[in-house]
C-alpha cells in the first residue's frame, strides 16, 4: 500500500544522500557545506515517512486462526516462525510481535544513519565525559 511506497522512497533518498556524501568526500570542492546540510535535512524529512503509522488495522475474532494469510508471508517459506512463538497465540499477540519487530527495525535504521553521519564528520558539540 501507500506506506510501503513511502518507505521505499525514503530508503531511496537515504541511498542517494549516501552516494552524494561519498562523492563530496573525494571531491570536497564540488559541494558546499550548506548543500550537504540541506541534503541531510531533506533526507531526514523523507525518512520520516517510515515512522508514520500504517493505515492497515485488520482485526479478527477467531482465536484459532492460522497466520498463513497475513501480509509478508511469501513463498517458498510461507509463514516463518522457527521458534514457535505464535503456536498458541491469538491475533492480538501476533499484532504486538509484528509492531515490536517493525519498531526495532526502525531504531536500527536510525542507528545506522547515525553511524554514517558520524563517520562523515558531523559531531555534536561538547565532550563525551
Amino acid at each position: 500500500g501507500e506506506s510501503w511506497v513511502l518507505t521505499h522512497v525514503s530508503i531511496c533518498s537515504l541511498h542517494r544522500a549516501c552516494q552524494i556524501m561519498i562523492y563530496s568526500h573525494f571531491f570536497p570542492n564540488s559541494l558546499s557545506r550548506i548543500t550537504m546540510k540541506l541534503l541531510l535535512a531533506a533526507t531526514l524529512a523523507a525518512s520520516a515517512a517510515a515512522f508514520a503509522p500504517s493505515g492497515l488495522n485488520v482485526r479478527s475474532s477467531s482465536l484459532g486462526m492460522a497466520f498463513e494469510s497475513e501480509l509478508g508471508v511469501q513463498d517458498p517459506l510461507g509463514f516463518f516462525d522457527p521458534l514457535g512463538l505464535l503456536d498458541d497465540a491469538d491475533q492480538e499477540r501476533f499484532d504486538r510481535l509484528r509492531y515490536v519487530e517493525i519498531k526495532h527495525g526502525r531504531i536500527c535504521q536510525l542507528a545506522f544513519l547515525g553511524q554514517i553521519v558520524t563517520r562523515y564528520g558531523v559531531h555534536l558539540p561538547g565532550d563525551i565525559d
